[in-house]
């Protein structure tokens, strides 16, 4: 058998850098990356609310977040004022601020896997409610959770 086929050492070359991963604390990729939901209130987000996608393609994580965003945030929006109600457009950086993709950073005593917040995002406890497999805590921008 030839040295370089040796099933011990294709093991140690391709469980080190696992290993070495884990010692030091991988950060999750993607996480702050840009993403749109599908679903959009018709007067847009509430600002006192974060809405969780978590099925979405767009993001690497499958977690698409909308944390604290007031109105409507698709392009060609327009601000109106009706009797009944109004709908904001928020401005790019906003959006930029407040929706990006994500990861459950704990999920309490569920069991369910949980990811490391990268530099710049800090692990905020978004959803109380709803089913085991959302529920928790999401690494939120650290600049928006004084906001709170």
């Amino acid at each position: 058998m030839s040295p370089l086929m040796n099933p011990a050492k294709l093991t140690a070359l391709f469980a080190a850098p696992l290993f070495l991963c884990l010692l030091q604390g991988c950060g999750t990729p993607a996480v702050g990356a840009p993403c749109l939901p599908e679903q959009i209130p018709d007067n847009g987000f509430d600002p006192r609310e974060a809405y969780i996608e978590s099925s979405s393609v767009q993001c690497e994580t499958r977690v698409c977040m909308v944390y604290k965003l007031e109105g409507d945030p698709q392009e060609g929006c327009e601000t109106t004022r009706t009797a009944t109600n109004m709908k904001v457009c928020p401005t790019p950086a906003e959006v930029e601020r407040s929706i990006y993709c994500t990861c459950r950073c704990d999920s309490g005593s569920t069991g369910f896997a949980e990811c490391e917040c990268p530099d710049g995002f800090s692990c905020v406890e978004v959803l109380n409610k709803g089913g085991p497999g959302v529920r928790g805590g999401y690494c939120v921008r650290s600049n928006s959770v004084s906001k709170m």
